[in-house]
Protein backbone atom coordinates (compact mmCIF):
# COMPACT_ATOMS: atom_id res chain seq x y z
CA UNK A 1 0.00 0.00 0.00
CA UNK A 2 2.51 2.61 1.01
CA UNK A 3 4.31 1.61 -1.99
CA UNK A 4 1.74 2.04 -4.10
CA UNK A 5 1.54 5.53 -2.76
CA UNK A 6 4.58 6.77 -3.18
CA UNK A 7 4.22 5.75 -7.05
CA UNK A 8 1.04 7.67 -7.43
CA UNK A 9 2.87 10.69 -6.14
CA UNK A 10 5.86 9.73 -8.54
CA UNK A 11 3.83 10.08 -11.31
CA UNK A 12 2.91 13.70 -11.17
CA UNK A 13 6.42 15.25 -10.27
CA UNK A 14 7.36 13.69 -13.27
CA UNK A 15 5.24 15.13 -15.74
CA UNK A 16 5.56 18.23 -14.04
CA UNK A 17 9.15 17.90 -14.33
CA UNK A 18 9.37 16.79 -18.37
CA UNK A 19 6.91 19.72 -19.09
CA UNK A 20 8.96 22.16 -17.48
CA UNK A 21 11.92 20.68 -19.24
CA UNK A 22 9.94 21.17 -22.69
CA UNK A 23 8.87 24.46 -21.94
CA UNK A 24 12.32 25.20 -21.18
CA UNK A 25 13.89 23.81 -24.42
CA UNK A 26 11.49 22.54 -26.84
CA UNK A 27 8.74 24.81 -26.35
CA UNK A 28 11.41 28.29 -26.88
CA UNK A 29 11.65 28.69 -30.24
CA UNK A 30 14.82 27.74 -32.15
CA UNK A 31 17.28 30.60 -33.33
CA UNK A 32 16.61 31.60 -36.55
CA UNK A 33 18.70 30.55 -39.61
CA UNK A 34 20.53 34.15 -41.02
CA UNK A 35 21.76 34.72 -44.91
CA UNK A 36 23.84 37.30 -45.37
CA UNK A 37 24.18 39.38 -48.30
CA UNK A 38 27.72 40.54 -48.91
CA UNK A 39 29.61 43.09 -51.74
CA UNK A 40 32.80 42.42 -53.37
CA UNK A 41 35.95 44.72 -52.76
CA UNK A 42 36.72 45.96 -56.46
CA UNK A 43 38.58 48.59 -58.18
CA UNK A 44 36.60 50.95 -59.72
CA UNK A 45 36.06 55.12 -60.08
CA UNK A 46 34.61 57.01 -56.96
CA UNK A 47 33.45 60.67 -57.78
CA UNK A 48 32.38 63.11 -54.63
CA UNK A 49 29.66 65.11 -56.29
CA UNK A 50 28.06 68.22 -55.15
CA UNK A 51 24.94 69.17 -56.56
CA UNK A 52 23.54 72.71 -56.51
CA UNK A 53 21.43 74.55 -59.28
CA UNK A 54 22.05 78.64 -60.55
CA UNK A 55 21.06 80.77 -63.48
CA UNK A 56 22.51 80.86 -66.54
CA UNK A 57 24.25 84.26 -67.72
CA UNK A 58 26.55 85.42 -70.69
CA UNK A 59 29.75 85.96 -69.66
CA UNK A 60 29.53 89.71 -70.36
CA UNK A 61 25.82 91.78 -70.16
CA UNK A 62 26.24 95.14 -70.85
CA UNK A 63 23.33 97.47 -69.72
CA UNK A 64 22.71 100.50 -72.73
CA UNK A 65 20.76 103.67 -71.75
CA UNK A 66 20.89 107.28 -72.40
CA UNK A 67 22.56 109.84 -71.11
CA UNK A 68 19.98 112.60 -72.50
CA UNK A 69 16.66 113.06 -72.22
CA UNK A 70 13.48 113.59 -74.62
CA UNK A 71 11.49 111.63 -76.94
CA UNK A 72 12.49 108.60 -79.00
CA UNK A 73 12.05 109.34 -82.71
CA UNK A 74 13.19 105.67 -84.36
CA UNK A 75 14.25 102.48 -82.67
CA UNK A 76 16.64 99.99 -84.98
CA UNK A 77 17.37 96.51 -82.69
CA UNK A 78 14.48 94.71 -81.46
CA UNK A 79 15.01 91.32 -79.35
CA UNK A 80 17.43 89.06 -80.51
CA UNK A 81 19.31 91.34 -82.99
CA UNK A 82 23.11 90.84 -83.56
CA UNK A 83 24.68 93.66 -83.40
CA UNK A 84 28.16 95.18 -83.85
CA UNK A 85 30.14 98.24 -82.11
CA UNK A 86 28.85 101.38 -82.93
CA UNK A 87 25.44 100.29 -84.58
CA UNK A 88 22.66 102.86 -84.04
CA UNK A 89 20.04 101.16 -81.50
CA UNK A 90 17.80 104.09 -81.19
CA UNK A 91 17.44 107.98 -82.00
CA UNK A 92 16.04 110.66 -80.18
CA UNK A 93 14.76 113.59 -81.16
CA UNK A 94 18.01 115.41 -82.07
CA UNK A 95 16.84 119.18 -83.10
CA UNK A 96 17.13 120.32 -79.53
CA UNK A 97 20.45 119.08 -79.50
CA UNK A 98 21.18 120.22 -83.42
CA UNK A 99 20.10 124.07 -82.21
CA UNK A 100 22.34 124.05 -79.05
CA UNK A 101 25.36 123.25 -81.34
CA UNK A 102 24.23 125.97 -83.98
CA UNK A 103 24.22 128.74 -80.88
CA UNK A 104 27.61 127.15 -79.47
CA UNK A 105 29.06 127.39 -83.08
CA UNK A 106 28.04 131.03 -83.08
CA UNK A 107 28.86 132.25 -79.78
CA UNK A 108 32.29 130.83 -80.28
CA UNK A 109 32.19 132.92 -83.50
CA UNK A 110 31.21 135.87 -81.69
CA UNK A 111 34.46 135.89 -79.17
CA UNK A 112 36.72 134.85 -82.11
CA UNK A 113 35.67 138.25 -83.64
CA UNK A 114 35.99 139.80 -80.22
CA UNK A 115 40.01 138.49 -80.05
CA UNK A 116 40.37 139.83 -83.54
CA UNK A 117 38.72 143.49 -82.59
CA UNK A 118 41.26 143.54 -79.01
CA UNK A 119 44.42 142.52 -81.06
CA UNK A 120 43.66 145.33 -83.37
CA UNK A 121 43.09 147.76 -81.07
CA UNK A 122 46.47 146.40 -79.38
CA UNK A 123 48.23 147.37 -82.91
CA UNK A 124 46.47 150.76 -82.57
CA UNK A 125 47.49 151.66 -78.77
CA UNK A 126 51.27 150.70 -80.10
CA UNK A 127 50.90 153.00 -82.51
CA UNK A 128 50.05 155.56 -80.31
CA UNK A 129 52.85 154.70 -77.70
CA UNK A 130 55.10 154.96 -80.51
CA UNK A 131 53.78 158.33 -81.46
CA UNK A 132 53.71 159.25 -77.80
CA UNK A 133 57.74 158.44 -77.26
CA UNK A 134 58.49 160.38 -80.61
CA UNK A 135 56.77 163.15 -79.61
CA UNK A 136 58.79 163.02 -75.93
CA UNK A 137 61.69 163.30 -77.67
CA UNK A 138 60.92 166.30 -80.26
CA UNK A 139 60.06 167.84 -77.22
CA UNK A 140 62.59 167.59 -75.37
CA UNK A 141 65.37 168.47 -77.87
CA UNK A 142 63.05 171.93 -78.33
CA UNK A 143 62.99 172.35 -74.10
CA UNK A 144 66.88 172.41 -74.62
CA UNK A 145 66.72 175.04 -76.93
CA UNK A 146 64.25 177.23 -75.26
CA UNK A 147 61.77 176.40 -77.93
CA UNK A 148 59.52 174.91 -76.43
CA UNK A 149 57.74 175.05 -72.01
CA UNK A 150 58.60 172.30 -69.96
CA UNK A 151 54.61 171.82 -69.55
CA UNK A 152 54.54 170.63 -73.15
CA UNK A 153 57.08 168.08 -72.35
CA UNK A 154 55.15 167.28 -69.14
CA UNK A 155 52.51 166.84 -71.55
CA UNK A 156 54.03 164.69 -74.22
CA UNK A 157 55.44 162.40 -71.03
CA UNK A 158 51.86 162.20 -70.34
CA UNK A 159 50.56 160.91 -73.20
CA UNK A 160 53.38 157.94 -73.18
CA UNK A 161 52.34 157.00 -69.77
CA UNK A 162 48.81 156.64 -71.05
CA UNK A 163 49.26 154.61 -74.06
CA UNK A 164 51.50 152.23 -71.97
CA UNK A 165 47.86 151.81 -69.67
CA UNK A 166 45.99 151.39 -72.77
CA UNK A 167 48.11 148.70 -74.18
CA UNK A 168 48.07 146.61 -70.50
CA UNK A 169 44.62 147.24 -70.29
CA UNK A 170 43.95 146.10 -74.27
CA UNK A 171 46.53 143.07 -73.36
CA UNK A 172 44.23 141.94 -70.37
CA UNK A 173 41.06 142.38 -73.16
CA UNK A 174 43.51 139.65 -75.33
CA UNK A 175 43.52 137.14 -72.65
CA UNK A 176 40.17 137.59 -71.60
CA UNK A 177 39.02 136.73 -75.68
CA UNK A 178 41.36 134.06 -75.49
CA UNK A 179 39.75 132.29 -72.37
CA UNK A 180 36.23 133.17 -73.97
CA UNK A 181 37.09 131.35 -77.36
CA UNK A 182 38.58 128.24 -75.22
CA UNK A 183 35.53 127.90 -72.90
CA UNK A 184 32.64 128.62 -76.15
CA UNK A 185 34.91 125.62 -77.72
CA UNK A 186 34.25 123.71 -74.62
CA UNK A 187 30.77 124.19 -74.84
CA UNK A 188 30.54 123.81 -78.26
CA UNK A 189 32.54 120.22 -77.80
CA UNK A 190 30.08 119.45 -75.28
CA UNK A 191 26.76 120.26 -77.50
CA UNK A 192 28.00 118.14 -80.45
CA UNK A 193 29.07 115.06 -77.79
CA UNK A 194 25.17 115.58 -76.71
CA UNK A 195 24.37 115.84 -80.52
CA UNK A 196 25.79 112.33 -81.31
CA UNK A 197 24.54 111.05 -78.08
CA UNK A 198 21.06 111.44 -79.61
CA UNK A 199 22.40 108.45 -81.08
CA UNK A 200 22.13 105.00 -79.04
CA UNK A 201 24.99 103.27 -79.93
CA UNK A 202 26.14 99.55 -79.25
CA UNK A 203 29.43 99.33 -77.56
CA UNK A 204 29.92 95.84 -78.33
CA UNK A 205 29.11 93.07 -80.46
CA UNK A 206 26.45 90.86 -79.07
CA UNK A 207 22.80 89.89 -79.00
CA UNK A 208 20.07 91.85 -78.00
CA UNK A 209 18.11 90.50 -75.07
CA UNK A 210 16.35 93.23 -73.53
CA UNK A 211 14.58 95.51 -75.03
CA UNK A 212 12.75 98.16 -72.49
CA UNK A 213 11.91 101.30 -75.33
CA UNK A 214 9.40 102.32 -78.28
CA UNK A 215 9.35 105.10 -80.45
CA UNK A 216 7.40 108.15 -78.79
CA UNK A 217 8.38 107.16 -75.28
CA UNK A 218 9.88 110.06 -73.62
CA UNK A 219 13.14 109.03 -72.22
CA UNK A 220 13.64 110.59 -68.66
CA UNK A 221 17.38 110.90 -67.89
CA UNK A 222 18.00 111.69 -63.88
CA UNK A 223 21.19 110.82 -62.27
CA UNK A 224 20.69 107.04 -63.35
CA UNK A 225 20.60 106.79 -66.88
CA UNK A 226 17.23 104.60 -68.04
CA UNK A 227 18.52 101.39 -69.49
CA UNK A 228 17.22 100.38 -72.73
CA UNK A 229 18.62 97.68 -73.99
CA UNK A 230 21.05 94.46 -72.64
CA UNK A 231 23.32 92.90 -75.14
CA UNK A 232 25.17 89.72 -74.33
CA UNK A 233 28.51 89.89 -75.96
CA UNK A 234 28.94 86.46 -76.85
CA UNK A 235 26.48 83.84 -76.57
CA UNK A 236 28.79 80.68 -78.08
CA UNK A 237 29.67 81.21 -74.06
CA UNK A 238 27.71 80.83 -71.08
CA UNK A 239 28.50 80.93 -66.89
CA UNK A 240 26.34 79.56 -64.70
CA UNK A 241 26.42 81.47 -60.82
CA UNK A 242 25.95 78.52 -59.08
CA UNK A 243 25.24 79.04 -54.94
CA UNK A 244 26.97 76.45 -53.33
CA UNK A 245 26.61 75.36 -49.01
CA UNK A 246 29.06 76.09 -46.93
CA UNK A 247 29.52 72.79 -45.86
CA UNK A 248 30.28 72.24 -49.30
CA UNK A 249 32.57 74.84 -50.51
CA UNK A 250 35.51 73.85 -48.88
CA UNK A 251 35.39 70.92 -51.29
CA UNK A 252 35.65 72.79 -54.57
CA UNK A 253 38.67 74.26 -56.43
CA UNK A 254 38.75 76.33 -59.81
CA UNK A 255 39.30 73.98 -62.88
CA UNK A 256 36.77 70.93 -61.21
CA UNK A 257 34.98 69.35 -64.17
CA UNK A 258 31.40 70.10 -63.73
CA UNK A 259 28.10 68.58 -65.90
CA UNK A 260 25.02 70.31 -66.00
CA UNK A 261 21.16 69.87 -67.25
CA UNK A 262 18.48 72.41 -67.73
CA UNK A 263 14.86 71.47 -67.88
CA UNK A 264 14.74 72.76 -71.47
CA UNK A 265 16.46 69.94 -72.74
CA UNK A 266 16.15 66.94 -69.43
CA UNK A 267 17.40 64.30 -71.64
CA UNK A 268 20.72 66.25 -72.34
CA UNK A 269 24.09 66.69 -70.14
CA UNK A 270 26.67 69.62 -70.62
CA UNK A 271 30.26 70.34 -69.58
CA UNK A 272 31.89 72.89 -67.97
CA UNK A 273 33.66 74.11 -65.54
CA UNK A 274 34.27 75.74 -62.35
CA UNK A 275 36.44 79.17 -62.97
CA UNK A 276 36.04 81.16 -59.45
CA UNK A 277 34.55 80.70 -56.20
CA UNK A 278 33.40 84.11 -55.08
CA UNK A 279 33.82 85.08 -51.29
CA UNK A 280 31.45 86.97 -50.35
CA UNK A 281 28.63 85.08 -48.81
CA UNK A 282 24.86 85.20 -49.23
CA UNK A 283 22.72 84.47 -46.24
CA UNK A 284 19.32 83.95 -46.21
CA UNK A 285 17.18 82.69 -43.18
CA UNK A 286 20.68 81.57 -41.43
CA UNK A 287 21.69 79.10 -44.71
CA UNK A 288 25.20 80.59 -45.51
CA UNK A 289 26.11 80.24 -49.86
CA UNK A 290 28.65 80.97 -51.64
CA UNK A 291 28.26 81.93 -55.55
CA UNK A 292 30.60 79.36 -57.56
CA UNK A 293 31.30 80.81 -61.12
CA UNK A 294 31.05 78.08 -63.64
CA UNK A 295 31.97 78.58 -67.53
CA UNK A 296 30.76 76.26 -70.20
CA UNK A 297 30.60 76.18 -74.39
CA UNK A 298 27.59 77.51 -76.23
CA UNK A 299 27.78 76.92 -79.54
CA UNK A 300 24.77 75.54 -80.77
CA UNK A 301 23.01 78.83 -78.55
CA UNK A 302 20.82 76.02 -77.32
CA UNK A 303 21.54 77.59 -73.42
CA UNK A 304 19.67 80.91 -73.06
CA UNK A 305 20.36 83.56 -70.10
CA UNK A 306 18.01 83.22 -67.29
CA UNK A 307 17.59 79.57 -67.31
CA UNK A 308 18.16 77.16 -64.11
CA UNK A 309 20.70 74.78 -64.65
CA UNK A 310 20.89 71.69 -62.69
CA UNK A 311 24.93 71.41 -61.62
CA UNK A 312 26.73 68.10 -60.45
CA UNK A 313 30.27 69.85 -59.54
CA UNK A 314 32.87 66.79 -59.58
CA UNK A 315 34.84 68.16 -56.33
CA UNK A 316 37.39 64.94 -56.46
CA UNK A 317 37.79 61.68 -58.37
CA UNK A 318 40.05 58.86 -57.46
CA UNK A 319 40.27 56.42 -60.66
CA UNK A 320 41.33 52.42 -60.07
CA UNK A 321 40.81 52.28 -56.54
CA UNK A 322 39.54 49.78 -54.22
CA UNK A 323 36.14 50.30 -53.48
CA UNK A 324 32.98 48.62 -51.35
CA UNK A 325 29.73 49.50 -50.98
CA UNK A 326 28.58 51.94 -48.83
CA UNK A 327 26.32 49.39 -47.15
CA UNK A 328 28.86 47.39 -46.05
CA UNK A 329 30.41 49.91 -43.77
CA UNK A 330 26.86 50.36 -42.45
CA UNK A 331 26.37 46.73 -41.30
CA UNK A 332 26.58 45.72 -38.10
CA UNK A 333 26.28 42.10 -36.43
CA UNK A 334 23.10 41.91 -34.13
CA UNK A 335 23.89 42.34 -30.63
CA UNK A 336 26.99 43.98 -31.76
CA UNK A 337 28.03 46.99 -29.43
CA UNK A 338 31.59 47.91 -28.42
CA UNK A 339 32.78 45.84 -31.54
CA UNK A 340 32.69 48.67 -34.15
CA UNK A 341 35.15 50.49 -31.92
CA UNK A 342 37.82 47.92 -31.77
CA UNK A 343 37.38 47.44 -27.54
CA UNK A 344 35.96 43.83 -27.69
CA UNK A 345 37.84 40.98 -27.50
CA UNK A 346 40.82 40.21 -29.22
CA UNK A 347 42.60 43.50 -28.30
CA UNK A 348 46.10 41.89 -28.67
CA UNK A 349 45.27 40.49 -31.83
CA UNK A 350 44.72 43.80 -33.08
CA UNK A 351 47.47 45.44 -31.56
CA UNK A 352 49.77 43.35 -33.10
CA UNK A 353 48.22 43.73 -36.76
CA UNK A 354 47.92 47.57 -35.89
CA UNK A 355 52.10 47.57 -35.48
CA UNK A 356 52.64 45.11 -38.74
CA UNK A 357 50.64 47.69 -40.79
CA UNK A 358 52.24 50.26 -39.28
CA UNK A 359 55.55 48.81 -39.78
CA UNK A 360 54.91 48.26 -43.35
CA UNK A 361 53.52 51.37 -44.13
CA UNK A 362 56.21 53.19 -42.61
CA UNK A 363 58.65 50.89 -43.75
CA UNK A 364 60.22 50.84 -40.27
CA UNK A 365 62.68 48.35 -39.05
CA UNK A 366 62.80 45.48 -36.79
CA UNK A 367 63.97 47.66 -33.93
CA UNK A 368 61.79 50.21 -34.53
CA UNK A 369 58.73 47.87 -35.03
CA UNK A 370 59.67 46.29 -31.59
CA UNK A 371 59.73 50.35 -29.92
CA UNK A 372 56.11 50.75 -31.67
CA UNK A 373 55.24 47.75 -30.21
CA UNK A 374 55.95 49.05 -26.51
CA UNK A 375 54.25 51.79 -27.09
CA UNK A 376 51.23 50.50 -28.55
CA UNK A 377 50.90 47.97 -25.37
CA UNK A 378 51.89 51.02 -22.85
CA UNK A 379 48.63 52.33 -24.28
CA UNK A 380 47.20 49.74 -23.78
CA UNK A 381 47.87 49.35 -20.31
CA UNK A 382 47.29 53.34 -19.86
CA UNK A 383 43.33 52.24 -21.05
CA UNK A 384 43.50 49.22 -18.23
CA UNK A 385 44.59 51.39 -15.82
CA UNK A 386 41.83 54.21 -16.49
CA UNK A 387 39.29 51.43 -16.64
CA UNK A 388 38.54 52.05 -20.37
CA UNK A 389 39.36 47.98 -20.91
CA UNK A 390 38.27 45.57 -19.57
CA UNK A 391 41.28 42.65 -20.78
CA UNK A 392 44.66 42.40 -21.84
CA UNK A 393 45.67 44.29 -24.77
CA UNK A 394 42.20 46.12 -25.09
CA UNK A 395 42.69 50.04 -26.28
CA UNK A 396 40.93 53.15 -25.57
CA UNK A 397 38.18 54.52 -27.81
CA UNK A 398 39.74 54.89 -31.26
CA UNK A 399 39.71 58.56 -31.21
CA UNK A 400 41.99 59.08 -28.00
CA UNK A 401 44.01 55.78 -28.84
CA UNK A 402 44.74 57.92 -32.58
CA UNK A 403 46.11 60.58 -30.91
CA UNK A 404 48.14 59.20 -28.21
CA UNK A 405 49.51 56.90 -30.69
CA UNK A 406 50.94 59.76 -33.29
CA UNK A 407 51.94 61.65 -30.62
CA UNK A 408 54.00 58.57 -29.32
CA UNK A 409 55.41 58.46 -33.03
CA UNK A 410 56.16 61.53 -33.40
CA UNK A 411 57.83 61.70 -29.82
CA UNK A 412 59.92 58.13 -30.09
CA UNK A 413 60.04 56.80 -33.72
CA UNK A 414 60.20 59.80 -35.75
CA UNK A 415 63.71 60.81 -34.52
CA UNK A 416 65.32 57.51 -35.24
CA UNK A 417 64.12 57.78 -38.66
CA UNK A 418 66.51 58.11 -41.73
CA UNK A 419 65.34 60.90 -44.68
CA UNK A 420 63.93 58.68 -46.67
CA UNK A 421 61.31 57.43 -43.51
CA UNK A 422 60.59 60.50 -42.56
CA UNK A 423 59.42 61.31 -46.16
CA UNK A 424 57.32 58.03 -46.31
CA UNK A 425 55.90 59.82 -42.90
CA UNK A 426 54.96 63.02 -44.11
CA UNK A 427 53.33 61.22 -47.01
CA UNK A 428 51.29 58.69 -44.36
CA UNK A 429 50.67 61.51 -42.03
CA UNK A 430 49.36 63.83 -44.94
CA UNK A 431 47.17 60.73 -46.39
CA UNK A 432 45.73 59.78 -42.62
CA UNK A 433 44.37 63.49 -42.37
CA UNK A 434 41.67 62.92 -45.12
CA UNK A 435 41.15 58.61 -43.97
CA UNK A 436 39.85 57.91 -40.90
CA UNK A 437 38.94 54.12 -39.66
CA UNK A 438 36.05 51.70 -40.46
CA UNK A 439 34.82 48.13 -39.25
CA UNK A 440 33.74 46.01 -42.00
CA UNK A 441 32.59 42.17 -42.01
CA UNK A 442 33.25 39.19 -43.72
CA UNK A 443 32.25 35.94 -42.82
CA UNK A 444 34.71 33.64 -41.97
CA UNK A 445 34.85 29.83 -42.39
CA UNK A 446 32.24 28.88 -40.15
CA UNK A 447 30.00 31.01 -41.67
CA UNK A 448 29.88 33.77 -38.82
CA UNK A 449 30.58 37.40 -39.13
CA UNK A 450 34.26 38.42 -38.54
CA UNK A 451 35.48 41.88 -38.22
CA UNK A 452 37.94 43.55 -40.63
CA UNK A 453 39.77 47.02 -40.22
CA UNK A 454 40.32 49.04 -42.64
CA UNK A 455 41.09 52.85 -43.35
CA UNK A 456 38.42 54.58 -46.04
CA UNK A 457 38.93 57.76 -47.34
CA UNK A 458 36.84 59.45 -50.45
CA UNK A 459 33.15 58.10 -50.79
CA UNK A 460 30.33 58.95 -53.44
CA UNK A 461 26.37 58.20 -53.01
CA UNK A 462 27.09 54.57 -53.53
CA UNK A 463 31.15 53.39 -53.40
CA UNK A 464 33.76 54.27 -50.55
CA UNK A 465 37.67 54.29 -51.48
CA UNK A 466 39.26 51.39 -49.48
CA UNK A 467 43.34 53.07 -48.40
CA UNK A 468 44.41 50.39 -46.40
CA UNK A 469 43.72 47.71 -43.44
CA UNK A 470 42.66 44.25 -43.56
CA UNK A 471 40.79 44.43 -46.86
CA UNK A 472 41.88 43.30 -49.91
CA UNK A 473 40.61 42.97 -53.43
CA UNK A 474 38.20 40.56 -53.87
CA UNK A 475 37.49 40.26 -49.97
CA UNK A 476 33.26 39.63 -49.87
CA UNK A 477 31.96 42.08 -46.87
CA UNK A 478 28.44 41.31 -45.42
CA UNK A 479 26.14 44.38 -46.64
CA UNK A 480 23.01 43.40 -45.04
CA UNK A 481 21.11 40.07 -43.29
CA UNK A 482 18.20 38.72 -42.95
CA UNK A 483 15.96 35.29 -41.88
CA UNK A 484 16.18 32.40 -43.91
CA UNK A 485 12.81 31.58 -45.40
CA UNK A 486 12.11 28.04 -43.23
Amino acid sequence: MRLSRLFTLAIPVALATAGAAWFLNLGQPAEPRLEYETAVVEKGTIRRIVSTSGPVRALVTVSVGSYLSGPVESVNADFNSEVKPGDVLAKLDRRTFAAKVAEAEANLLAAKASLANQKAALIKAEAVLLNSERTIERQRSLAQKKFASEQTLDNAIRDRDVARADIAVVKSLIETADAQIVQRQAVLESARVDLERSEIKSPIAGTVISRSVDPGQTVASSFQAPELFKIAQDLSRIRIEAQVNEADVGSIAEGNPVTFSVDAYPDREFEGRVTQIRLAATEINNVVTYTVIIEAKNEDRRLFPGMTANVRIESARRDGVLRVSNDALRFRPRGEVAGADGRAAGGADRSARTVERLKGELALTDSQAEMLKAEVQAIGAEARAEGQGGSFGARPDPSAFRMKLNMRIEQVIVPTMSEEQRKIYERWKKGRESTRAAALWALDTAGKPERRMARVGLADDQFTEIVGGDVKEGDKLIVRVREAKK
